[in-house]
């Protein structure tokens, strides 16, 4: 009988949750638009330093990337540390929202960074082509949840858009175009969505 009133309870909290996100913006679009912002354009760089664009061409992947890395760590931390007051009274979607996309965020960076190990300790200069699928799962299953939480379906869209382009950033591996696809998907799956988000939480 516990566990049918935990279900119960779980169920009204759920629902509680949607009621709250048809009511209550989402405050949570401008990490999301800086991640589209900053790591495609790293990703357009990287393509640029790959075929030889003066004045990128020579440029390392690990300049690239942990350059974007950080960049995006001091902007999101000033970001935070601005409207920590605003984040301490954002209500349970935007609590719950906000810690899957912390975890997502998180998860990425532990990932790259155990990428980099591996690349040092093994003779295979490759992994990091495990990077972009891994990144645009990620996001795929964070819009299905936040969809799920915030009653906003089109959220649905984006997370099967982000599936969808996963096994295409796959078979494109070690081509340059790969980075091409992999910085529209970030432009779609983040930068575009964030502003939405954005743009939603001004009017509200």
């Amino acid at each position: 009988m516990s566990d049918l009133s935990r279900l119960k309870a779980d169920i009204d909290f759920v629902k509680t949750l949607a009621v709250e996100g048809g009511r209550v913006p989402l405050n949570g679009g401008f990490p999301l638009f800086l991640a589209g912002l900053v790591f495609g354009a790293a990703a357009l760089l990287h393509y640029a330093s790959v075929i030889s664009i003066s004045p990128f061409a020579g440029l390392s992947s690990f300049a690239i990337w942990g350059s974007a890395m950080l960049l995006y760590a001091l902007w999101g931390v000033g970001w935070g540390l601005k409207n920590r007051a605003a984040l301490k009274v954002q209500g349970n979607k935007n609590r719950v929202v906000g810690t899957v996309w912390g975890g997502i965020g998180f998860s990425i960076f532990l990932f790259s960074v155990t990428l980099a190990i591996l690349s040092y300790r093994l003779p295979n200069s490759h992994l990091e082509v495990f990077m972009m699928p891994m990144v645009l799962v990620l996001y795929g299953l964070g819009w299905i949840i936040t969809a799920e939480v915030s009653a906003q379906r089109w959220m649905t869209l984006v997370g099967i858009g982000c599936f969808v382009v996963v096994p295409l950033i796959a078979w494109m591996s070690l081509r340059p175009e790969q980075l091409l696809v992999y910085a529209l998907a970030l432009i779609c799956s983040a930068l575009i969505p964030g502003w939405l988000l954005m743009a939603r939480e001004k009017v509200a």
